[in-house]
């Protein structure tokens, strides 16, 4: 999430009888009004640069490192007992780089994405979540005017409803991007926020688990948030966002509540487009009144108007002009504040209306276009710089500006310019390439077949 952390990653395991066995196990009386804990700050400035160390090459390297940074930890106000608590034995998670590489947010296709985090299974179960906690979910609702089944979906797809949190070490994983990798001023902030967090909070070492990249507890905080929005919401004048479900459903109310969600509003719905339709100006970032989205001819999926009103609203093809189409609002933005990725999005909002019987979509997918390989995505890049597209640095990542770049090598080439990468595209775009370059256009292949890691911050 852009307000936690950088592309997450959702390992969901238990089956539902656990699932089960786990609400009855946490199950709460109703809780009293959610509170807002007086924690002190974290007061995290970022984190200085330290001296260039060794290649990781086994553990010297980043013990060197560990060392080091106990200086930045005093200076941040860390006692040496909470640090040397914390670093006592850690070894680096070298794991993390090939996780951060395959996330499913990039590396599945949006439709195959969305068949595994909003399965039949996790809608069962959400709504057991539901009737579980619903006197704790309506008091928060009511308080922060976030949707229950909108906190529910980000419960599940964080951690399967509690029962994946994470087993990696959290001091060991943050430590660990923040010695090397694309992440490292990042994590050194959130090592030095989860120091305070075990400072001041007194949280047992053993418990501070996390996932992949330092997230924690029920709906993954990661630490510097905790100290933002941290709730106690069962009212036992703590928060506990790795065993209290409360304390995790009201701490992620208060950030959507804060971060701008707009109570009665929707998030998104599916629409049905007018033929011959420009799909180039379908953009996340490009918000419309939705009254010129109607008077282009854009209706509900049903084929009605749109509702009236002149609420900013983006146009979204998560699968090019041959996929749904659905127009998104404010309130989407604020879920991608929690994943800065438009997919986990969509699953957000998609489980939240499947736990009130919404159907399918209208519209179908196309599931005929295969994922592309990250040395495809690559390629991508390459082909459309080296023809005069500037697609920006390559990193596997498609983000806003190759879409941009892709539309109008599209729209050169008399294509639906919707900016959806497919391997029919990247044929097309390698022999335009090496026509246009032989000699740059095969050293560009044999840059991407050969780096198969770009950035990995969002």
């Amino acid at each position: 999430m852009q307000l936690f952390r950088q592309k997450p990653l959702n390992l969901a395991r238990p089956a539902a009888l656990g699932l089960l066995l786990l609400a009855v196990a946490c199950a709460k009386p109703a809780a009293p009004p959610s509170v807002q804990i007086a924690i002190a700050p974290a007061e995290v400035a970022p984190a200085p640069a330290l001296p260039p160390l060794p290649p990781m090459g086994g553990d010297t390297g980043f013990q060197a490192f560990i060392r080091d940074f106990e200086t930045t930890a005093m200076a941040a106000g860390i006692t040496p007992d909470t640090y040397n608590r914390a670093v006592a034995g850690i070894t680096p998670v070298p794991a993390i780089q090939t996780v951060i590489d395959n996330q499913p947010e990039f590396a599945k296709q949006v439709w195959s994405y969305l068949d595994g985090t909003v399965s039949a299974r996790r809608v069962a179960n959400a709504q057991l979540m539901l009737t579980r906690y619903a006197d704790v979910l309506a008091g928060i609702e009511s308080r922060s005017g976030v949707p229950k089944e909108i906190l529910v979906a980000i419960w599940g797809m964080e951690t399967d409803y509690g029962g994946s949190k994470g087993d990696y070490n959290l001091f060991a994983t943050l430590a660990t991007q923040a010695y090397e990798g694309p992440r490292q001023q990042y994590a050194r902030r959130e090592l030095l926020a989860a120091l305070k967090l075990m400072q001041q909070e007194n949280y047992p070492l053993s418990e501070m688990v996390s996932s992949w990249a330092g997230a924690i507890g029920q709906t993954q905080f990661m630490p510097s948030t905790f100290f933002k929005y941290a709730t106690d919401g069962d009212g036992d004048g703590k928060v506990d966002l790795w065993n209290s479900p409360a304390d995790a459903l009201a701490s992620t109310a208060s950030l959507f509540a804060q971060e701008g969600w707009q109570a009665g509003k929707p998030w998104a719905y599916e629409v049905k487009l007018p033929k011959d339709f420009d799909f180039s100006i379908a953009d996340l970032d490009d918000r419309k009144p939705l009254s010129d989205w109607a008077a282009m001819g854009v209706e509900t999926a049903a084929g009605a108007a749109l509702p009236a009103g002149d609420d900013p609203a983006s146009l979204y093809l998560p699968a090019g002009a041959r996929g749904p189409a659905f127009m998104l609002f404010t309130n989407f933005r604020v879920i991608m504040k929690y994943n800065n990725a438009a997919s986990y999005a969509l699953a957000v909002g998609m489980l939240a209306d499947r736990m009130t019987g919404a159907k399918p979509f209208v519209a179908k997918w196309p599931r005929d276009e295969r994922a592309l390989s990250r040395a495809e995505r690559n390629q991508f890049q390459n082909d459309l710089n080296s023809l005069g597209y500037d697609a920006g640095d390559t990193d596997g990542l498609l983000g806003r500006k190759t879409r941009n770049a892709l539309k109008l090598y599209q729209k050169s080439k008399g294509f639906a310019a919707d900016g959806f990468p497919t391997a029919a595209l990247l044929t097309s775009l390698n022999s335009d390439a090496s026509t246009a370059n032989p000699r740059a256009a095969d050293a560009a292949a044999a840059d991407a077949n050969g780096s198969g890691v770009g950035s990995a911050a969002r």
